[in-house]
């Protein structure tokens, strides 16, 4: 294992296992429920196509992938050097778009995802250190990142309140997050999808502010992407 993985964890390494991608599992799935096994099972299927499938999207949607993501990687402040993990980081497009010279983990529940995201970025001849654990159960230390961010995957969550607490318990003084997800306006239309629906047709997606602590600093919410997706950021006192 990488030093600058084990760095990080807050269990020992031995508690989890890395598989031959370098990837170090702690989720058993035998141990999952609600919409975090029910998201993953879905994930898991899409791995393959996840990319491809979003590519044309953002083509037609907002005029090129960057174009899109950029509308909220752009809210985050990240330094030479600083150590930035992504939360749901999926196939790691969003990773792909940040400077080069941050050192990236990234935590997920779906491990084709998460063999995606290491190809990607290998393909960039960049590094990243990926771990497959809930977003509310992180095998992290206190305080030991510079930026915590999740964008997408937030509004499957099981418990999304205990996933903000774990986000900032990871996340150094003084850092800001972000994590943005789609809005109300996307479940509303996929709901009424013949094969979406029976994912998107659960209750509303409500606004993520409400599950931020009183005790955080400059939260600003705002949607972007034309109103289908949302930004929320936020600082730790």
């Amino acid at each position: 294992m990488r030093k600058e993985l084990y760095d990080v964890l807050k269990d020992p390494p031995e508690s989890g296992v890395v598989n031959k991608d370098g990837i170090l599992q702690f989720l058993k799935e035998e141990g999952m429920t609600g919409d975090n096994k029910t998201y993953k099972k879905l994930y898991d299927r899409l791995a393959p196509l996840y990319d491809a499938a979003t590519l044309v999207y953002a083509f037609f949607r907002n005029g090129g992938e960057k174009k899109r993501l950029m509308q909220y990687l752009s809210a985050l402040e990240i330094g030479a050097g600083n150590r930035v993990i992504e939360i749901s980081i999926g196939t790691g497009r969003n990773i792909r778009h940040l400077r080069p010279d941050a050192v990236y983990y990234g935590v997920d529940i779906s491990l084709p995802m998460l063999k995606e995201c290491s190809k990607s970025i290998r393909k960039q001849k960049r590094d990243i250190f990926l771990m497959q654990a809930e977003a509310e159960n992180l095998p992290i230390k206190d305080e030991i990142f510079d930026t915590v961010f999740s964008a997408g995957g937030f509004n499957f969550f099981n418990d999304k309140a205990k996933a903000v607490l774990e986000m900032l318990r990871i996340a150094k003084s003084g850092s800001k997050l972000l994590i943005s997800d789609e809005t109300e306006k996307v479940r509303d239309r996929f709901s009424k999808v013949p094969v979406a629906g029976g994912f998107y047709n659960h209750e509303k997606i409500k606004s993520p502010v409400e599950y931020i602590p009183s005790l955080c600093k400059d939260i600003e919410y705002k949607e972007v992407c034309d109103g289908e997706l949302y930004a929320l950021t936020f600082r730790k006192p």
